[in-house]
C-alpha cells in the first residue's frame, strides 16, 4: 500500500505557536496516560503514538520550519 504524499504546511507565527503548544500538551497527556495504564497492549499503543508525536515535535522545532515570512 502506497502512502499518500502531503504538501508541506505553511504557517504564520501564531499558527506555528498554537501547533507547537498543542503537540507539547498532547505529549504531556500521553506521558501521564502511559504512566497510569495497566494494560500492556494499550500502553504499547500509547508509546507508539508518543514516538510519532515526538518526531512531529522534532520536525516542527527544526529551524527551517520557523519561518517569519508570514509574521502576523
Amino acid at each position: 500500500m502506497n502512502m499518500p504524499t502531503h504538501e508541506p504546511l505553511t504557517l504564520n507565527n501564531d499558527e506555528f505557536a498554537v501547533l507547537t503548544e498543542l503537540l507539547e500538551a498532547a505529549r504531556v497527556e500521553l506521558l501521564v496516560e502511559i504512566r497510569h495504564t495497566h494494560h500492556r497492549n494499550y500502553r504499547d499503543y500509547l508509546r507508539r503514538r508518543l514516538t510519532v508525536l515526538e518526531r512531529l515535535l522534532e520536525q516542527v522545532n527544526q529551524p527551517q520550519h520557523r519561518s517569519t515570512e508570514h509574521a502576523a
